[in-house]
């Protein structure tokens, strides 16, 4: 029997003092550190539930034929939605399909290019505006040293990082030198047809319909691949959050996002300061895609698993994650009974995304400090969160053009300040000055998203 509440605050209430009192049996199996970390995954679950309601909304009147979850974090959302929605039925209407769609931005964006030119490398370069060659090679997928002599011939050292590649002049040359076009060409024409054979394998190819696609976010840069790809096909893409877009949009996408969207105004834009930690309390623990290629006559992605990558998920992560989808289950009846829909949860939803980067709990931070994050795709390796800047570097920073550029990448790599307080390995001093350098460099980005939101809101009146 439906109960009936004088408000959706009322309601709300009722529903997490509920799921934490049933919550309570669960908790008694856990050691102290796997319990705060199950409890938060409770505590954030609107979040969650609100995001899947969103998805769930949008894919009826957007009329999409199938949804796809991307890994990494779409296996934790796809287990969410089943858990919010049980019936795969809103509003009496049954929702589409949906599957996991084994991508990444390393895996799809070789295959994406349509040619082996500067004009194409700049949807990587908007995205890493320094970059050296081996980090190049690494985000196609190559092996770096097969372009050993190609760059030697240029001059180019594998490892040196270039501010701006396409406007220096010895690039500009490599882009011109057959060898290098040749091989590049031969790089994508192989990648390009393991990857159509996957998605055609995948049904991604076979609706006449537009495609819903669900991620994380930021900027949507694996729907913008699979757009160019296949360009006959439209997707519609449902996000978390979205940063301002860098890159020219395909005609055959739209993209929404349930939390901030920097591109549409600057409401809860501060969430997107630091978006590596919601990643990480997001994640899945069976790797990232690296590529596709054929077994047996099958199209087939393959993974890198990382097990240093993987600890801080069975320690922490996990039990987040458990948690919420422990929630999302208890929320799924009063989801139905009381049609619960993603507008009136979407405030609530957006504290909570603050309250997890800006007041973390200690297991939290110390988890991601610990990660071996992979970052192959622009970056060209894994990168260690428990280094840091040295104090020394920082201030050499002010007049070194290496030492800066490396303070720069740890503020793009990082962004968040919150978590730097938790940690114990580091002086009072040094933590100091690391959030401080944070700050103003989220000062500045914060800058610029305003100047352009306001450029162009001046330009649509």
């Amino acid at each position: 029997m439906k109960t009936s509440f004088p408000d959706r605050r009322s309601l709300y209430r009722h529903i997490e003092r509920e799921v934490l009192d049933l919550a309570t049996t669960a908790l008694a199996g856990l050691g102290s550190k796997q319990g705060l970390a199950f409890r938060r995954g409770v505590g954030a679950a609107p979040l969650f539930v609100g995001y899947a309601l969103f998805i769930a909304e949008q894919s009826l009147i957007d009329e999409v034929d199938r949804l796809y979850f991307f890994t990494r974090e779409g296996e934790f959302f796809q287990r969410v939605f089943q858990e919010v929605l049980p019936s795969a039925r809103l509003a009496n209407q049954s929702l589409p399909g949906s599957s996991l769609l084994e991508v990444s931005r390393l895996a799809t964006f070789s295959p994406s290019l349509r040619a082996a030119s500067i004009e194409e490398m700049m949807r990587l370069w908007s995205l890493y505006d320094s970059q050296s060659i081996f980090a190049l090679a690494r985000s196609l997928g190559l092996d770096p040293t097969v372009l050993d002599s190609v760059c030697a011939r240029q001059a180019i050292p594998l490892d040196e990082p270039i501010v701006q590649p396409w406007q220096d002049a010895r690039v500009n040359r490599l882009f011109q030198d057959p060898d290098f076009i040749r091989i590049l060409s031969d790089k994508i024409g192989s990648d390009r047809q393991a990857a159509l054979a996957y998605f055609r394998e995948q049904g991604l190819t076979g609706g006449c319909g537009p495609i819903g696609v669900i991620d994380i976010g930021w900027r949507g840069t694996i729907q913008d691949n699979l757009a160019i790809m296949l360009p006959q096909q439209r997707f519609i893409g449902y996000y978390l959050g979205l940063q301002r877009f860098l890159n020219p949009q395909p005609p055959n996408g739209v993209k929404r996002a349930y939390g901030p969207n920097a591109n549409r105004d600057l409401l809860f834009s501060h969430l997107l300061d630091a978006v590596s930690p919601m990643e990480m309390l997001c994640n899945s623990p069976l790797g990232s895609v690296m590529g596709y290629r054929f077994e047996h006559g099958h199209p087939r992605a393959w993974r890198l698993t990382y097990p240093i990558e993987n600890s801080s998920h069975a320690q922490v992560v996990g039990h987040f994650q458990n948690g919420a989808l422990f929630a999302c289950r208890h929320w799924a009846p009063y989801v139905e009974s009381h049609a619960i829909r993603s507008g009136e949860l979407r405030e609530k939803a957006c504290h909570l995304w603050r309250n997890l980067i800006e007041r973390p709990d200690r297991q939290i931070a110390e988890a991601y400090a610990a990660l071996n994050h992979n970052d192959v795709f622009g970056v060209g390796a894994f990168v260690d969160k428990r280094v840091v800047p040295s104090q020394r570097s920082m201030v050499r920073g002010f007049f070194s053009a290496s030492d800066r550029r490396a303070v720069i990448l740890f503020i793009k790599q990082t962004q968040w300040a919150s978590g730097l307080w938790h940690r114990s390995d580091l002086s009072h001093q040094h933590r100091a000055m690391l959030i401080s350098a944070l700050l103003a460099g989220r000062a500045y980005k914060r800058a610029r998203m305003w100047m352009h939101y306001h450029r162009v809101t001046k330009r649509r009146r």
